[in-house]
C-alpha cells in the first residue's frame, strides 16, 4: 500500500516540486514564498485565531454587561473599572500567550502586526493603558500593512480618549484624516471619533460620525442601541423631531425589551404637546402601569410622566408625579437622585420655596452617583441651597415674630390662641393615628396566636381572620374576642377588680406573675408598682392634660420668643440684616443670579439705612448693574459711595478698577517693610524698628497690614516704655483694631498688666535694658529669612552684628557725634553731612527697582533659594563715612563693630575692597506656578493684528481642553505683546512654545517679523508691564530657568 502510493506521487513532478519546496520552506529563515506562504497559514490558523475568538468572546461579554442609565448619553463603549478589568483579567492573559507565539515563531508572518494589536487591545481592557498605548505605538510606527496602522492608531485615540487626554486624542484623530482604511476600520473610527466628541462636550460633531457609523454597524441591536444614543444627542441640541425619528426606526427593527421600553418612554418627551397628542400619552402611561411586565419600571415611568407635565409648567401634578415615583419599589438608586433633582429644581427655580429645594438636592446628592457627569456641580448647589435656607428661614422667621410683636394686646392674644389650638389639633390627630396604629397591632399579635394559616400574611385585616377562623358569633360568645377586649383593657387600665370608683382607686400588685396581678405578662401590664388614673388617657395610656392648661402652657411658650422688648427687637433686627446681606452674596457669587441678588441688595439698603454692610452693599450693586449694562444705576451707587464713604476702598475701586491690584503691590512693599523692622526688633534694635515703623507708615497709609505695625509698636513700647505707658498702646491697639487676629495676644499681655497692677505678678514686667541674648519674644510666630536694613530702610551692605555686653551705649540718632576730620564725599552723593545734624533731602522715587529687588530675594529666601552674600569688612574697618551715610540715606551712627574709636587725623579711612553685590531680581522664580508665553513685536508690526484670532484657532485646535486665552497687551511706546494664558507650569509653557515653531502653528509663516518669544510667570507678567525692560527679564530668565 505504501510502496503504490509513493509510485503514483513519483508520476505527479509538479506535486514532488512542491513537497519539496514546503520542506525547505520549514528552514529558520524561509525566505521563498512558499515558505512565507506557510508562516501565514501556521500564524493565522493556530494561535492566532485562538487569540482571536477569545478577545471576541470577552468583548461580547463586556459589551453585554453594560451599564444603562438611560437618564444621561449612554456610553458607545463599555465603562472599564477594577471589577470589569478582574473578571476579564484570566481571558486577556489567555490572549496574550497565544497572540505573543505567533510573534516569537513566526515573526516572518504577515500577522505579527494583527497579534501586536490583540496584545495592545489585552492591556487596554484590563486599565494598563500605558502600556497599551506603547503597543499600538509600536505597530504604527513600524508595520508596513496600512490596514494594521490604521486599526492601531483607532485604538490608541480610544486609549486617549480613555485616559481623558484629549489633546492628543484630537492629535491621533487628525492623523487618522491622512490614512486610508477598510470599511471595518471606518466604524471604529466613527464610533471612537463620537465617543471623543461627546466626551469634549461638541454634540454636533458626535451627531455627525454617529450618522455615519450606524449604517456600518452590522448587529441589529447593537445598531438599535447607537440610534438611541443619537435620539438622546437630537432630543439634548432641541431637535425633536429628529430623535422622534430615530425612536421609530428603533421600535420597527423589534429591540430587546428594555431598549423598547425606554424608547417608548422617550417619545413621550419629544412629542409635540397639543391635547391629542397629550391624551395619547395619558393612555400610553396608563398602560404601561398596568403592564406586570414594567413592575420594576413604575419609579422611571411615574418620572417621565412628571416630566411632561413639568414641560406643559404644571408643577403640583409633576411633583405629585415625582412623589409616587420616589416611593415606587425599586433598587435603582440612580433613578432616584433623578427624580429628587427634578424635584428640587421646581421647588428652586419654578415655587420658589427653598428649604423644601435644599431637602430635595440633599437626597439628590446622597443617592447619585460620585462618578455621574453632574455630581460636583450638584453636591455644590446642594451646600449652597443648605446655605441658603438657613439665611431664608432667618428672615421668615424673625419678620413673622416681628410682625406679631407689633400687634395689640388683644390682637396677639387670639392670634397665639389660635396657634396653640391649631398645634393641640395636630398632636391629638398624631395620638389617635399612633393610638389606631398601635391597636391594629395588638389585635394582630392576641387573634388566636401562631397559625401556619397566617404566617408571611402582614397585609390580612385581623378581623376578617377572626371571623374566618371562628366564625362570627356574638360578642361574649366568642373567646377570641373577649381576650382581645381583656388584653386591651388591661394594657390600657391595668388589672382590676370590679368596683366602685375604679378608675382612682390605687391597686397594690400581690401576683407573683406581675406586680398587678391577674396573670398579666410585665410587658402588658407595666412595671408601675401602683396605678392611679385621675381622669382620661390618650391612646397609648398617657394621661391627657386639660386642654385649657395646654393652651395656657403654649401661649406662655410663644410670648417667649416674640421681641417685645426694644432690644429684643433690635437683635431680631440685627439676624435679619446680617441674613439679608449673606442672602445677597450667595446670590451674586455663588448662584450666578444678579437680578434676586440686586432685589436682596436693595431691599437691605432701603430697611437698614445705617447698616455697616452699606459700602460693600453699594459697590456690590454697582458692579451687577454695570455688568447688566444699566450704567444709569451704577453711576447712582458710584455716585452714593462717592459721598456716603469717601474714605473706604471701595469708593476707591468703584473710581479707579485697578485700585486693587495697585493696593496689593503696596501691602507687598508693605511686608518688606515690617519684616526689617522685625528683624531689628528681634536684635532688640528698638529705635531702629521703630523709625522703620514710622517711615513705613507714613509713606504708605493706606495698606492692610496697619495692625500689624500697630502691634509690633506696641511690643516695642512694652519693651522700651513704663507700663502705663506699654498699656495705654495695648488698649489703643485693640480698640483701633478689634476684629485683627492679633487681639488675642494683645488682651492676654493686658491681662499681665492687670495683673500686675493688682500685685498678683511680683517685679517688672520687662526691662528697657538690652541683655546679651534675648529671651523675650512675644510675637514671634513667623520664622521666614528677613531682609536687614539700616535705619532707613536702605539695605545695608553689611549685616548687624550683636554687640557686646560691654560696649557703651549707643548715642541717639537725634545727635550723631561726627569725627573732627571728614572724609571726602563721593559725587554721587546726595546727602548733606553737618557737624551737628544729617539730614537726607533726596526725594524718593515713584518706582524703585531696589525695593523690588528686595521684595524677590525676600521671597527667594522663603523659598530656600540661594541669595549673594553682601561683602564682609575686616576687623579694621571704621566706622560708617559720609558718603556710606549718604548711599545708605540716613544719619550716621556710632554703631562700629571694633571698640577702638575712629580716627582724628585727616588721612582718608581705609575702604574694603569687596565686590559690591549685584542687584536681586524684581521677578520670583515659580516654576510651578501658572505660566504664559508673550510673543513681543515691534509698535505697529502687520503680524500682531491678525495673529491673536490664528493663535485662537490653533488652540481650540490642538489645545481646547487647556482653555487658553490669548490677549493684547502695550508695553511702553515701541512695543506690543500677544500673551497666551494661562498654562499650568513652566514645562508646560516650554512645551507650548516649542511646538509654536511647527509647521502647524501660524507662527511658522511669519518669515522676518522680528518678534521675540518669552515664557513668564503669571506673576511676573504684571512687573514686565510695570517695568517695560524686556532685555532684564530676560536675563533673569537665562539665569533661573536654564539652570
Amino acid at each position: 500500500m505504501t510502496v503504490s502510493y509513493f509510485s503514483h506521487l513519483l508520476t505527479r513532478p509538479l506535486a514532488v516540486l512542491l513537497l519539496l519546496a514546503g520542506v525547505g520552506g520549514c528552514a529558520s529563515e524561509r525566505r521563498s514564498v512558499v515558505g512565507h506562504a506557510y508562516d501565514n497559514v501556521v500564524a493565522r490558523d493556530n494561535a492566532y485565531f485562538l487569540a482571536r475568538e477569545k478577545m471576541r468572546e470577552t468583548e461580547e461579554k463586556l459589551y453585554t454587561a453594560r451599564q444603562n442609565d438611560y437618564n444621561r448619553v449612554l456610553p458607545l463603549f463599555p465603562t472599564m473599572d477594577e471589577a470589569s478589568a478582574k473578571t476579564v483579567a484570566t481571558d486577556m492573559e489567555d490572549v496574550v500567550k497565544k497572540a505573543s507565539l505567533p510573534i516569537q515563531h513566526r515573526a516572518a508572518s504577515d500577522w505579527t502586526d494583527d497579534a501586536y494589536i490583540l496584545i495592545g487591545k489585552s492591556r487596554f481592557y484590563t486599565m494598563e493603558y500605558e502600556d497599551a498605548a506603547k503597543t499600538f505605538k509600536y505597530v504604527n510606527s513600524t508595520s508596513k500593512d496600512p490596514n494594521a496602522k490604521h486599526e492601531a492608531l483607532i485604538w490608541l485615540m480610544r486609549t486617549f480618549v480613555t485616559t481623558k487626554e484629549f489633546e492628543n486624542a484630537k492629535a491621533v484623530s487628525d492623523l487618522l484624516d491622512k490614512e486610508e482604511g477598510r470599511e471595518a476600520n471606518a466604524k471604529e473610527l466613527f464610533l471612537t471619533r463620537a465617543d471623543y466628541y461627546i466626551k469634549v462636550e461638541e454634540p454636533a460633531k458626535a451627531i455627525e460620525n454617529l450618522e455615519k457609523a450606524i449604517p456600518l454597524i452590522e448587529q441589529k441591536n447593537e445598531q438599535s442601541r447607537t440610534r438611541y444614543i443619537l435620539a438622546q444627542l437630537y432630543q439634548n441640541q432641541g431637535e425633536d423631531k429628529k430623535a422622534y425619528a430615530e425612536l421609530n426606526r428603533i421600535l420597527k427593527k423589534n429591540p430587546p425589551y428594555e431598549l423598547d421600553f425606554f424608547a417608548k418612554l422617550m417619545l413621550g418627551q419629544v412629542s409635540d404637546l397639543n391635547n391629542t397628542d397629550k391624551a395619547r400619552l395619558d393612555k400610553y402611561f396608563a398602560k404601561l402601569l398596568k403592564d406586570s411586565k414594567n413592575k420594576e419600571y413604575r419609579d422611571k415611568i411615574y418620572y417621565e410622566m412628571a416630566r411632561l407635565d413639568y414641560r406643559q409648567q404644571r408643577y403640583t401634578e409633576a411633583l405629585k408625579l415625582l412623589e409616587q415615583s420616589a416611593r415606587a419599589t425599586s433598587t435603582n438608586r440612580a433613578q432616584k437622585s433623578y427624580t429628587y433633582l427634578l424635584a428640587g429644581r421646581i421647588y428652586y427655580e419654578n415655587l420658589q420655596k427653598y428649604r423644601l429645594a435644599a431637602a430635595y438636592y440633599d437626597s439628590t446628592v446622597q443617592n447619585l452617583p460620585k462618578e455621574a457627569p453632574g455630581y460636583a456641580a450638584t453636591a455644590e448647589r446642594a451646600s449652597i441651597l443648605k446655605d441658603f435656607a438657613q439665611q431664608y428661614t432667618i428672615i421668615e422667621t424673625q419678620d413673622s415674630l416681628q410682625a406679631l410683636a407689633r400687634l395689640d394686646t388683644a390682637a396677639l392674644r387670639t392670634r397665639l390662641l389660635a396657634f396653640a389650638d391649631a398645634e393641640l389639633t395636630a398632636r391629638r390627630k398624631e395620638a389617635d393615628a399612633l393610638a389606631a396604629k398601635q391597636e391594629l397591632e395588638s389585635r394582630r399579635q392576641t387573634a388566636t396566636g401562631p397559625s401556619s394559616s397566617r404566617d408571611l400574611q402582614t397585609g390580612i385585616d385581623p378581623e376578617d381572620f377572626i371571623n374566618g377562623s371562628t366564625g362570627v358569633k356574638w360578642y361574649f360568645d366568642n373567646p377570641t374576642s373577649l381576650s382581645t377586649a381583656r388584653a386591651d383593657f388591661i394594657r390600657k387600665w391595668g388589672d382590676r377588680p370590679l368596683q366602685d370608683n375604679w378608675r382612682t382607686v390605687s391597686v397594690a400588685s400581690s401576683s407573683p406573675v406581675t406586680e398587678r396581678g391577674g396573670s398579666v405578662p410585665v410587658s402588658i401590664a407595666g412595671a408601675n408598682k401602683t396605678n392611679v388614673t385621675a381622669g382620661a388617657t390618650n391612646g397609648v395610656g398617657q394621661a391627657i392634660e386639660d386642654p385649657a392648661v395646654q393652651q395656657r402652657d403654649l401661649v406662655a411658650k410663644y410670648r417667649q420668643a416674640l421681641p417685645l422688648t426694644p432690644d429684643l427687637m433690635k437683635a431680631s433686627e440685627q439676624q435679619v440684616e446680617e441674613a439679608l446681606f449673606a442672602l445677597g452674596g450667595i446670590y451674586n457669587q455663588q448662584l450666578r443670579e444678579p437680578v434676586p441678588a440686586a432685589q436682596t441688595y436693595e431691599k437691605l439698603t432701603t430697611r437698614f439705612t445705617a447698616s455697616k454692610h452699606l459700602p460693600e452693599t453699594y459697590y456690590s450693586l454697582y458692579l451687577i448693574y454695570k455688568e447688566q449694562n444699566e450704567l444709569a444705576k451704577a453711576e447712582l451707587y458710584a455716585q452714593r459711595l462717592r459721598q456716603d464713604f469717601p474714605n473706604t476702598a471701595y469708593a476707591r475701586l468703584a473710581a479707579d478698577p485697578e485700585y486693587l491690584r495697585r493696593t496689593s503691590l503696596v501691602n507687598q512693599e508693605v511686608a518688606v517693610h515690617v519684616d526689617s523692622a522685625f528683624v531689628f526688633y528681634k536684635a532688640q534694635e528698638f529705635k531702629k524698628a521703630s523709625a522703620v515703623l514710622a517711615r513705613t507708615k507714613k509713606r504708605y497709609p493706606e495698606n492692610d497690614l496697619n495692625d500689624r505695625m500697630a502691634y509690633l509698636n506696641a511690643l516695642i513700647a512694652m519693651r522700651t516704655q513704663p507700663p502705663l505707658v506699654a498699656k495705654a498702646t495695648l488698649e489703643k491697639f485693640t480698640k483701633d483694631y478689634p476684629a485683627t487676629p492679633l487681639g488675642n495676644d494683645a488682651r492676654n499681655f493686658l491681662n499681665s498688666y492687670k495683673k500686675y497692677e493688682a500685685g498678683e505678678i511680683v517685679g517688672a514686667l520687662a526691662s528697657t535694658q538690652k541683655p546679651v541674648v534675648s529671651i523675650f519674644r512675644p510675637g514671634e510666630v513667623n520664622n521666614r529669612m528677613r531682609i536687614y536694613y539700616a535705619e532707613n530702610e536702605t539695605p545695608a551692605s553689611v549685616a548687624p552684628s550683636v554687640v557686646p555686653a560691654k560696649q557703651p551705649e549707643t548715642p541717639k540718632p537725634k545727635e550723631p557725634t561726627i569725627p573732627a576730620n571728614k572724609t571726602e564725599t563721593p559725587k554721587d552723593s546726595t546727602a548733606a553731612v553737618s557737624s551737628t545734624k544729617v539730614e537726607s533731602t533726596k526725594a524718593e522715587p515713584a518706582v524703585d527697582p531696589v525695593k523690588a529687588a528686595r521684595m524677590a530675594a525676600a521671597q527667594a529666601r522663603a523659598r530656600g533659594k540661594k541669595t549673594p552674600k553682601a561683602p564682609t569688612p575686616s576687623k579694621s574697618a571704621v566706622p560708617a563715612t559720609d558718603s556710606a551715610a549718604a548711599r545708605a540715606g540716613a544719619a550716621p551712627t556710632n554703631t562700629a563693630t571694633p571698640s577702638v574709636p575712629a580716627p582724628t587725623t585727616t588721612a582718608p579711612a581705609p575702604t574694603v575692597a569687596a565686590t559690591p553685590p549685584m542687584p536681586a531680581s524684581p521677578y520670583a522664580a515659580v516654576p510651578a506656578a501658572g505660566h504664559a508665553v508673550v510673543l513681543v513685536f515691534p509698535k505697529g508690526a502687520a503680524p500682531a493684528q491678525t495673529l491673536p484670532a490664528q493663535l485662537g484657532t490653533y488652540n481650540s485646535r490642538y489645545y481646547q481642553a487647556s482653555k487658553l486665552q490669548v490677549l493684547q497687551q502695550v508695553l511702553g511706546d515701541s512695543l506690543d505683546l500677544i500673551v497666551v494664558q494661562s498654562l499650568p507650569n513652566a514645562k508646560v509653557a516650554q512645551s507650548y512654545a516649542l511646538k509654536l515653531r511647527s509647521p502647524q502653528s501660524p507662527l511658522s509663516k511669519l518669515r522676518g517679523a522680528g518678534y521675540q518669544t518669552l515664557i513668564i510667570g503669571i506673576d511676573n507678567l504684571p512687573v514686565l508691564l510695570q517695568r517695560r525692560n524686556v532685555e532684564e527679564y530676560q536675563r533673569f530668565y537665562q539665569q533661573t530657568y536654564s539652570k
